[in-house]
């Protein structure tokens, strides 16, 4: 008797300089199913990005290579195609409307907890192998 693994829900890039935070999607993420490649900023983020494709880009805020360059570059590569959302320490709506201006599907303020990143990102990723455009939380 062979044993099939799950199919992949989607592939996913994190960009967090935090390792502790990375470390904390990665294995919640890749529990839920997701095949996860995280990485330490933006910059590599970006070389990712002109590599290999994606379905959803997670980015932390402020690093030094900003997580609004890393959305606006995979979008202006992928166009809609990809889900993009933005990891931040600041709850507030000039945050909330830089990000989305910048291309950004979603907003997440730190802390998240792990079962809300886990919902979430798999509604995205059933929406997107539908292909049905992930509406954003309230």
């Amino acid at each position: 008797m062979t044993l099939r693994s799950a199919p992949v829900l989607a592939r996913v890039l994190v960009a967090d300089d935090d390792a502790g935070v990375r470390r904390a999607m990665t294995t919640t993420l890749s529990r839920a199913g997701f095949e996860v490649i995280a990485v330490d900023d933006g910059a590599p983020a970006i070389a990712l990005i002109e590599q290999s494709t994606f379905d959803i880009v997670l980015v932390d805020l402020h690093m030094k290579t900003s997580g609004l360059a890393v959305i606006r570059h995979c979008k202006q590569r992928s166009a809609a195609g990809v889900f993009c959302a933005v990891l931040s320490g600041e709850d507030d709506e000039d945050t909330r409307t830089i990000c989305t201006e910048a291309g950004a599907d979603e907003v997440f303020f730190k802390p998240v907890p792990a079962s809300t990143l886990r919902i979430r990102l798999t509604e995205v990723a059933l929406a997107l192998r539908g292909g049905v455009r992930a509406e954003r939380s309230a």
